[in-house]
C-alpha cells in the first residue's frame, strides 16, 4: 500500500480536469490534474501497456473539491462494471470512498457502453 504524505490541500479555485485511463479488460484508472494532457503523458511514460485516455469534465474548483469529485468517478466506474485500479495497477480500495462521492457518483454518467 502506498503511504501518502499529508499536506494542506489548496483552497485555490483553478480549472482542473478529471480524466480516466481505459486499460483491456476493463479496467480504469481514474486522476485528476490542472494540465491533464501533460499528466497523460507522463502516465504513458509509466504504464508498460497501452490504455485509452478520456478527459470527462473540467470545472473550476479547489483542491478538495476535485478529489470528491475524484473518488465519485471511481464509484461510477465500479457501478458500471470497470475494475478500479491505483497508480500500481493494484485494485483500488473501494472502501475508501465515502457515502457522499458515492451518492455524487450514481448521478453521473459513465462515458463507455458496457
Amino acid at each position: 500500500m502506498a503511504i501518502m504524505a499529508w499536506r494542506r490541500l489548496s483552497e485555490e479555485h483553478v480549472s482542473r480536469s478529471i480524466y480516466l485511463l481505459t486499460f483491456e479488460g476493463k479496467r480504469v484508472y481514474v486522476g485528476q490534474s490542472v494540465k491533464p494532457d501533460r499528466r497523460i503523458k507522463a502516465h504513458r511514460r509509466q504504464w508498460p501497456e497501452p490504455f485509452t485516455p478520456l478527459v470527462v469534465t473540467t470545472l473550476v474548483t479547489d483542491e478538495l473539491g476535485i478529489l470528491d469529485l475524484e473518488y465519485a468517478w471511481r464509484w461510477r466506474a465500479h457501478l458500471s462494471g470497470w475494475n478500479v485500479i491505483n497508480l500500481e495497477g493494484l485494485m483500488f480500495d473501494l472502501s475508501l470512498i465515502k457515502e457522499s462521492a458515492r451518492r455524487q457518483g450514481e448521478r453521473l454518467t459513465w462515458p463507455f457502453f458496457t
